[in-house]
């Protein structure tokens, strides 16, 4: 262990004392060179798989929004009072409910993870 010290710190050193090399006069122009200044403008590219969600959202969109003025004020009524009830039943039941849905989420995030790790493990 005192020998890996004592490379890390002629390392250390080294870096710390070595001159640096002058920077080339033509680096800029190299540099600049492999920058494209006369790039034209990216067009614009919209594909079918975009004009066939948008339809889709759209579709949905207008289809909840009929179907909302179409339903009987009864059927209001019963939904707004399923509402209020699944809003009481997580009232009620917040006390392992929370927890639950709060240690599940992490749970899945956590999981997430697992293939970044076995990247990362495999390297």
């Amino acid at each position: 262990m005192d020998n890996r010290l004592e490379q890390d710190s002629l390392i250390e050193d080294a870096l710390q004392n070595y001159p640096l090399a002058p920077m080339p006069r033509d680096i800029t122009a190299s540099v600049m060179a492999r920058i494209q200044t006369t790039s034209a403008p990216r067009p614009f590219q919209v594909t079918w798989n975009d004009f066939a969600i948008a339809l889709t959202i759209t579709l949905c969109v207008v289809a909840l929004f009929f179907t909302v003025q179409n339903l009987p004020p009864i059927m209001l009524t019963k939904i707004r009072i399923q509402g209020i009830l699944f809003y009481q039943d997580i009232l009620v039941n917040a006390r392992w409910l929370i927890p639950a849905v709060l240690f599940g989420a992490a749970a899945f995030f956590s999981a997430l993870t697992i293939p970044y790790f076995q990247k990362q493990l495999t390297k």
